[in-house]
């Protein structure tokens, strides 16, 4: 695996190159660096050159004295001018040194070369950085995994009681040295440490050495507020590097990516994390380790673990084989996180439904629009001046009443009514009279037969009994 944006501090790793041809170990730097024969402050032979840092330069030595195998670390040429660097420089070898845990890589010593380059001495460490075993054999098992970052949280602990905040937690900076069957870690490079104690509690002679707003660290393992370039870094962006190692570990992968430095800055900041078990199903990880991870990578950090101990606490139930790890606050967190998500989901769901019920309200006026047009509203007429006419009785009905059923004559139609009832008989008897019904009564004479056509009435009246 290729990191894109790493750039690795091999303070302590052996890194010399190859001969092509043979066997044997060759190196420009260690043929032509004037360092390699001499001795550092008169009691320090530097015998080769093992590796290289972002700010400096590791060398194998061996104390003059008492033969005892140390390596130096000693600020590169370039930034022999630069008296930040050199401060920091003696920062890491006061901090590194005042924690005394034994993760913590031992520094002993401080000084300077004779052309003014400063260097602090350490323990001298035979092994491989925690990176050149991911990138060999991962995903490493639970159980190895566990136990490796246990080791580096407390070392992390550590440093956190006594004010110290890494900033720069990264597989490079995790050194395994092999005890038997056993990985054995210890935390290097406190280089871009930050102490976080007030001025007064450190003395008068306290060299603030961030600047406002710098963005240090490894930019894979930098947690978001130190990504945004926040002013406030304290032990809990240690606790995501540390959770995110923890990941690594047990995946091979990282779950941001990126051929730039913003861009993964910006995935740090804006992508959620895929939990271990859902990046890699076929590795069966418990529930129990996402918990684990995913409460150590909480983006809002007043969600994380607060605390390194806590995380430290809950690594070891889980290498006892209690997998109720991590529901101490954070059962309450994700609840919480879980309502806020369902009460967001709530609201946009409320929000759609009046903007559908809106849309389908509009359509069907639009519709009974096309298909029911709306008549237009009647104008007034009582103040028109001109005049009114009746309605014809071609369109309103007849008002008959019990005299005009009596009377001898019907009302003479109008001519439309007369046309109505051609159309409907062209000839015959009782033209007129079917006019009459047509036109007024709602109660019309009975119908005659044809009988009665034919047979013309009596002129006589009838007599009872005949």
């Amino acid at each position: 695996m290729q990191r894109n944006v790493a750039n690795p501090d091999l303070s302590l790793g052996k890194t010399e190159p190859q001969a092509a041809d043979s066997g044997e170990v060759v190196s420009a730097a260690t043929r032509f660096d004037p360092l390699v024969g001499n001795t550092l402050a008169d009691r320090y032979e530097v015998i080769r050159r093992i590796g290289e840092g972002g700010m400096g330069a590791v060398y194998e030595a061996r104390h003059s004295i008492i033969g005892k195998r140390v390596a130096i670390k000693v600020l590169l040429e370039k930034f022999l001018e630069n008296q930040e660097l050199v401060a920091r420089l003696l920062q890491e070898a006061r901090l590194a040194s005042s924690i005394g845990h034994q993760n913590i890589v031992d520094v002993t010593d401080f000084g300077t070369t004779r052309d003014g380059r400063a260097f602090v001495v350490m323990e001298y460490l035979e092994g491989e950085p925690l990176s050149e075993l991911i990138m060999r054999d991962a995903p490493l098992p639970v159980e190895r995994s566990l136990a490796i970052v246990k080791q580096i949280a407390s070392a992390l602990g550590a440093a956190h009681s006594k004010g110290i905040v890494h900033r720069d937690v990264k597989p490079e900076n995790a050194y395994l040295v092999r005890r038997g069957d056993l990985d054995f870690v210890k935390v290097v490079d406190f280089g871009v440490s930050k102490a976080a104690r007030s001025q007064e509690e450190a003395g008068s002679d306290w060299q603030r050495l961030t600047r406002t707003g710098a963005v240090l660290g490894t930019p894979l393992f930098m947690s978001p507020e130190q990504a945004a370039g926040g002013e406030d870094i304290d032990e809990r962006a240690d606790i995501w590097s540390t959770a995110l190692i923890l990941y690594e570990c047990m995946t091979g992968e990282l779950p941001f990516h990126g051929n730039n430095y913003l861009g993964v800055i910006a995935q740090i900041q804006n992508k959620d994390v895929v939990p271990p078990s859902a990046l890699r199903p076929e590795l069966g990880i418990p529930a129990s380790i996402d918990r684990l991870v995913m409460h150590g990578l909480e983006r809002d950090r007043t969600r994380r673990y607060q605390r390194m101990a806590e995380f430290e606490r809950d690594i070891d139930h889980l290498l006892a084989g209690d997998p109720d790890v991590a529901l101490e606050g954070y059962a309450e967190t994700e609840s919480a996180r879980v309502a806020q998500v369902r009460s967001r989901w709530a609201w946009y769901f409320a929000v759609a439904t009046v903007f559908a019920i809106g849309i389908t309200a509009a359509g069907m006026l639009a519709h009974d629009e096309k298909v029911n047009p709306e008549p237009a509203a009647p104008r007034a007429v009582a103040a028109s001046p001109m005049p009114v006419i009746p309605p014809s009785p071609a369109t309103a009905p007849a008002r008959v009443s019990e005299p005009a059923l009596a009377a001898p004559s019907a009302p003479t139609p109008s001519n439309a009514l007369v046309d109505q009832v051609r159309a409907i008989r062209p000839s015959g008897r009782g033209r007129t009279a079917r006019a009459a019904v047509t036109a007024g009564p709602t109660n019309p004479t009975p119908r005659k037969s044809k009988a009665d056509d034919k047979v013309a009435p009596s002129p006589y009246p009838s007599t009872p009994g005949h």
